[in-house]
């Protein structure tokens, strides 16, 4: 090319189009990415259960450190206000609570020997009502039982000193075992508080660079994928966050209402066990079924087959009610979609692979899922396979 002055003009470089991905160098991406990501699960392994905790907090608290931020704060001083402000609740609620909850304990150590006479009498009394109506005896004393027991072994040819000398172990290796394990149980005990103490640390700095990390994240997604990937992201991230704040309110609630109604129907323990079944909702159906059998081991002790323990079933049975038709459909509605079926296949599937931690993560897993299969779904129905053949 030649220019007005008569001077040779270089020719522009063409950029050259960008080379297409293969298929084999995707696999290979993949295969690399699951890789790394399995290795850093191994190594993590020890402190990944404090890691996620932390990471969740920092998740939760991360829009209301947004807020602060917005107001004119900065970042470290808006999220040692909410350690200050969360500390504080703490020690309120500590000073609120240990009283009662020591109280309830004296009350119930000083009537355990009510308890055990009333048990006694009860069981007394249906042993001799099923006496009179089979015709014999039953045994109900540890001598009685272990006699029932050695008849039974002796006619079907059972040698029960023989399998007493085989399974029991010596009393060394007893001793022994009892020792390490105490040991090793110790060690899990100082490692545990460890964590405990260092939980607001790692906190801290999680919550202090999440934007930074979560940008991090976002670089790492090929840049013509990012577009879907964030809003797929935005989606779970609006879904599980709704469901988390809603369903730890809702465990607050049931905790009131549970102590409620269990201090109303006079059982011992009654703070205690209602808190702990409003902290186990948490979980679905596995904190009201705690609640229900404990407190109804308690009213049963203290009081006998009366009407305390419709009492404690009635204020189960409401608070329930007012799970279902008022704080659920309120607070959380429906921002999981999750069919209780559903629910209850994925904490099944949860506890038996992982355990634990599968069931807590059962139902976000799930959730996050859902929006993605629906995503695949959409993708698929769109596709030219899916098209292909249509008559209209």
């Amino acid at each position: 090319m030649i220019s007005s002055a008569g001077t040779r003009v270089p020719r522009p470089m063409r950029t050259p189009p960008p080379k297409p991905v293969s298929l084999r160098e995707r696999i290979a991406w993949g295969v690399a990415a699951t890789a790394l990501s399995l290795g850093l699960l191994y190594l993590l392994r020890s402190a990944l259960g404090m890691l996620f905790i932390a990471a969740t907090f920092a998740w939760l608290l991360d829009p209301v450190v947004d807020r602060l931020e917005a107001r004119g704060l900065s970042r470290e001083r808006g999220i040692l206000v909410i350690f200050g402000a969360g500390g504080l609740a703490v020690v309120l609620a500590v000073l609120v609570l240990i009283p009662s909850v020591v109280n309830e304990l004296q009350d119930l150590t000083t009537n355990l020997s009510d308890y055990g006479a009333r048990l006694s009498q009860t069981v007394t009394d249906a042993k001799v009502e099923i006496e009179a109506r089979i015709g014999r005896p039953l045994p109900v004393s540890p001598e009685e039982l272990l006699a029932e027991v050695q008849v039974a072994f002796t006619a079907s040819g059972a040698d029960i000193g023989g399998l007493v000398k085989d399974t029991v172990p010596s009393a060394g290796r007893l001793i022994t075992t009892l020792g390490s394990k105490a040991l090793s149980g110790g060690f899990a005990f100082a490692v545990g508080a460890l964590n405990v103490l260092l939980l607001p640390i790692f906190t801290f700095y999680l919550l202090r660079d999440w934007d930074r990390l979560v940008s991090g994240v976002d670089e790492l997604v090929p840049p013509r994928h990012r577009t879907l990937v964030r809003s797929l992201a935005h989606q779970i991230d609006e879904r599980l966050a709704s469901f988390v704040r809603g369903q730890l309110t809702v465990c607050a609630l049931l905790a009131v209402c549970y102590s409620t109604g269990l201090l109303i129907s006079g059982v011992d323990l009654a703070l205690v066990v209602g808190i702990l079944s409003g902290l186990l909702f948490i979980i679905p159906y596995v904190g009201t079924l705690f609640g229900v059998v404990v407190a109804s081991l308690l009213a049963l002790l203290k009081f006998g087959v009366d009407w305390h323990i419709l009492a404690v079933w009635a204020a189960f049975g409401g608070s329930q009610l007012l799970e279902g038709f008022v704080f659920t459909p309120l607070i959380v509605g429906d921002k999981v979609g999750l069919h209780p079926l559903v629910v209850m296949v994925a904490l099944i599937v949860g506890g038996n692979v992982f355990g634990l931690w599968g069931i807590f993560l059962a139902i976000p897993v799930t959730a996050a899922a859902q929006i993605l299969f629906a995503e695949g779904l959409h993708h698929y129905q769109r596709s030219r396979f899916f098209g292909d053949g249509d008559p209209a």
